[in-house]
């Protein structure tokens, strides 16, 4: 799927969210470890999408008022084009408008940056053809 943050008209969002290079996000020790144990949730494994997501330029992170992990996606920055990938929520706050707070953030930088393109790797079969509906809400459009 594919979007151009340009033309995005920002939404509003309750949750914080942080937008961090990938080296400030490791340093949050706390919020890594939480991130950890979401995508062991997620993928039962520990540190190998840890060591993907290092290739990463930035991070999003949605946090509550205590700074707890609720969800977050990686950006991979290439040239004038975002690649956004591993959009996902801690699963205790699923439908609580994380994932909305988190790519609203996204576009709203990628537009503030002038990209061009925000990409995203999206199975539209998943979640019975729910996803294509959510990140369209963003720009994101099918690609054939």
């Amino acid at each position: 799927m594919v979007a151009n943050p340009n033309e995005y008209k920002p939404q509003e969002t309750k949750h914080t969210t942080l937008f961090l290079t990938t080296q400030e996000f490791w340093k949050k020790e706390e919020l890594v470890k939480q991130y950890d144990e979401v995508l062991w949730q997620a993928f039962h494994t520990h540190g190998k999408y840890m060591q993907i997501m290092q290739r990463a330029s930035y991070f999003v992170v949605a946090i509550d008022k205590q700074e707890q992990y609720l969800g977050s996606a990686a950006v991979c920055e290439i040239g004038n084009i975002w690649l956004v990938e591993y959009v996902i929520t801690n699963p205790s706050h699923t439908q609580e408008g994380i994932g909305s707070a988190v790519m609203d953030r996204i576009m709203q930088e990628a537009k503030n940056q002038d990209i061009q393109f925000g990409v995203l790797n999206c199975d539209p079969e998943k979640n019975d053809g729910q996803l294509p509906k959510f990140y369209g809400r963003f720009g994101f459009k099918a690609v054939e």
